[in-house]
């Protein structure tokens, strides 16, 4: 499969799918480490266990001696970003800075859009975080970003 090869010539071990549907690509069949599905609505709120959820498995992978993880859904534009973003907030970054992250990279990137978190997300994010995440196996992969 022609995507399975580009994602793996950059160097993705592996796949965070957030999008509606299951993936088309499988760890056992494509060469990944692993790939997971969590079912995600971009016009829905997420609810608390299913934050959670996609934070742990984020983190879990990206925890991973080597990891390079691909978080997708369709577009690129809500579902990916906003959990993107929910882990940098969970690694420490203020929900601003990983913003910037995000969008300087993808400038058509909503991350934390209103649809789906609010304040309470950004908590949450924080509090599991700081409980559950530190110290990172890997903490050169969360890095300060600078402007300039």
């Amino acid at each position: 499969m022609e995507r399975a090869d580009a994602l793996r010539a950059a160097g993705v071990t592996h796949i965070l799918n957030v999008s509606g549907g299951p993936s088309h690509l499988a760890a056992d069949t494509h060469g990944f480490e692993r790939v997971s599905w969590i079912a995600l609505d971009d016009f829905e709120r997420l609810p608390p266990h299913t934050t959670v959820e996609l934070l742990d498995t984020l983190h879990g992978m990206a925890s991973q001696a080597g990891a390079h993880v691909y978080v997708h859904c369709v577009a690129g534009h809500l579902r990916s970003p906003t959990v993107l973003w929910l882990y940098l907030i969970a690694m420490g970054l203020r929900a601003d800075d990983a913003r910037d992250l995000i969008e300087d990279r993808a400038p058509s990137a909503v991350p934390g859009h209103h649809r789906m978190v609010d304040h309470q997300h950004v908590l949450l994010a924080q509090t599991h975080g700081l409980a559950n995440f530190f110290p990172h196996p890997r903490p050169e992969i969360v890095v300060p970003f600078v402007t300039g």
